[in-house]
């Protein structure tokens, strides 16, 4: 089994490192590639089980997409061809049409799905979200200035319960297309959704546990039973 880290020196934000961590434990005994900008991600021309990017800052995306982009399609045939990986905080926004900052250039994207990236970097958004992915009940905290327009809820991934979708319109959150994920929420997300990510690591064929895995199931209910006292508070109050 290969499993590919993408970029761990730059792709590390807001808690990701504690991801790129729990995939040495998780595949210590896998082939496991850490691959380092800018050489061109392995997934693209060979055979890879399992990838994974984190976030990273806009100068970051910029220097990616300039490498990505002549293999958009590369990309597009890997998970069509069932490619099991996750992408998390930013490395969603990779994989749309455009990045359109607001007075600054706009930044052509993969193009992957229809949807664009708006940037506007004084209007940041703190909140928790909460939802459901078929019978998991999911949450991360999210903490950007980007909404995405667009067709952003073409390939649904988190219904969201409590807190935002990728946009004001919309009631759904990040990308699920056959074994590929995409989240813009962080907290890292594998670790405090653990039955989601061992059905996940499933997909690639890790049949074992996870390290720590019942401290993170049990972090996970206690999670669970503070957001359900907190919003059924918040309903009761209105």
């Amino acid at each position: 089994m290969r499993i590919e880290i993408i970029y761990p020196e730059i792709a590390n934000l807001l808690g990701e490192h504690g991801t790129q961590q729990l995939l040495e434990k998780t595949f210590a005994d896998e082939e496991i590639v850490f691959t380092s900008f800018p050489d061109l991600p392995q997934f693209f021309t060979s055979k890879v089980d399992f990838i994974y990017m984190g976030a990273m800052t806009e100068t970051s995306q910029a220097l990616i997409l300039n490498l990505w982009r002549p293999h958009a399609k590369d990309f597009r045939q890997q998970i069509d061809g069932g490619l099991t990986g996750f992408f998390a905080g930013n490395a969603l926004d990779l994989l749309g049409r455009n990045i359109v900052y607001e007075e600054a250039d706009t930044i052509q994207a993969l193009g992957l799905y229809p949807f664009d990236t708006l940037c506007k970097r004084f209007d940041r958004r703190n909140e928790i979200v909460r939802g459901k992915f078929h019978d998991f009940e999911l949450m991360g905290y999210r903490s950007q200035f980007t909404t995405h327009t667009g067709d952003s809820s073409a390939h649904p991934f988190i219904e969201v319960s409590n807190g935002s979708g990728m946009n004001p319109a919309v009631e759904t959150e990040g990308i699920a297309d056959k074994n590929f994920f995409a989240s813009s929420l962080n907290g890292p997300f594998l670790i405090l959704n653990p039955e989601f990510t061992k059905w996940l690591f499933s997909f690639c064929g890790y049949r074992g546990e996870l390290p720590f895995e019942a401290d993170l199931l049990a972090a996970a209910d206690l999670r669970r039973a503070d957001l359900s006292r907190h919003f059924d508070q918040k309903r009761f109050r209105k």
